[in-house]
């Protein structure tokens, strides 16, 4: 009897625990049936619209050249007597580069010389004769005019045989010989090419919108495909005062062609002008990859609590990979730059910029 009372207890407590955990498990389904599901964020990045400080700079191509570049041409007639220089040689102003024979000229030279002394006698014979009344003024003037005439004459083949020797006008280089010794040449034919390499010069041509932007004096930098690793350094020498008929304005940069002349006419070259502080403005901006669609047609996804909205605005300039704002965003405002492939006007956001 006793054993049967306890069978009877241990029932009831084990219905009264199933029940128990039955009614638990009931009120807790209810709970989790009354939660509303939350709303799936999209995760992105975002950035904030800032003030800068910008200034526009420039960019022009163009090609190296000498600073200066002269072909010299033949004065006189004659064979090529002798050259004294080769190509690629260096030389100075001054320097012979050849002489072209000059054996009709020096003969010519002879003949007036001769001329010029028998002029000389016959004046002061003339002299002597009409202080005694033997010959006329006229005829005095007359050997007087004979000899100016020998004089000038000497003159005239000293300058030809000043032409037979052809020296450099300039320091340089001996970029190419158009002659070789023996070879006939006649007055206009071309010598040799001498080229300045020390210093060189690019030329390029700037539209009248970019003149504002550069001023005489102004430092360059210079990238060639030669030495890609290189920047080399220049200056505005000069900005012509009147444009071309594409109206542009030819705008001249000077470069020391320093280490051992590395630099050679005829290289391609970027020049950069470096930004003037007179062109410095203020402006917002934000990084170029917020923009979604066109420069021409641009919009942006701007976060406000959480969600997004597309705004369209209005852009100026893109400097090293910031827009600048005309309209449609205020300083401070954040605009999403990650994640912009899955979002849409008033999309649910999550921000994870670290």
């Amino acid at each position: 009897m006793k054993t049967k009372n306890i069978i009877i207890v241990v029932i009831i407590v084990l219905i009264g625990i199933i029940g128990y955990t039955l009614f638990n498990n009931k009120k807790e389904m209810n709970k989790l049936a009354s939660v509303v599901p939350e709303e799936f964020a999209i995760p992105v990045q975002i950035a904030t619209v800032g003030e800068k400080t910008i200034s526009n700079g420039l960019t022009a191509t163009g090609e190296f050249k000498g600073w200066e570049e002269v072909t010299l041409v033949a004065e006189s007639q004659g064979s090529v007597q002798y050259l004294k220089v080769k190509e690629g040689q260096k030389i100075r102003k001054g320097q012979v580069i050849a002489k072209v024979d000059a054996v009709s000229l020096s003969s010519q030279l002879s003949s007036a010389n001769s001329t010029l002394a028998k002029a000389e006698k016959d004046v002061a014979r003339y002299e002597r004769l009409l202080e005694v009344g033997a010959v006329s003024q006229s005829a005095l003037e007359d050997v007087r005019i004979q000899r100016e005439n020998a004089k000038s004459s000497i003159a005239n083949i000293n300058q030809q045989l000043s032409f037979t020797v052809i020296k450099s006008p300039i320091d340089g280089v001996v970029n190419k010989l158009m002659v070789e010794e023996t070879s006939f040449v006649m007055p206009g034919n071309q010598i040799a090419e001498i080229v300045q390499v020390d210093r060189l010069k690019i030329i390029v041509n700037l539209a009248e919108d970019n003149l504002s932007k550069i001023k005489e004096g102004q430092q360059v930098s210079i990238k060639t495909d030669v030495y890609p690793l290189d920047t080399f350094k220049g200056k505005v020498s000069n900005i012509s005062v009147k444009a071309d008929a594409s109206r542009k304005f030819q705008i001249t940069i000077e470069v020391e062609n320093k280490n051992d002349n590395q630099l050679r006419a005829g290289l391609f070259a970027e020049v950069n002008f470096d930004a003037l502080k007179s062109n410095e403005q203020n402006a917002m901006v934000f990084p170029r990859e917020a923009i979604v669609g066109s420069l021409q047609n641009p919009s942006v996804f701007v976060v406000n609590d959480s969600t997004v909205t597309l705004q369209k605005i209005k852009i100026g300039a893109v400097i090293n990979g910031d827009v600048t704002v005309l309209e449609g965003l205020q300083k401070g405002q954040q605009v999403v730059t990650r994640g912009i492939i899955n979002l849409t006007n008033g999309t649910k956001v999550k921000i994870t910029n670290n």
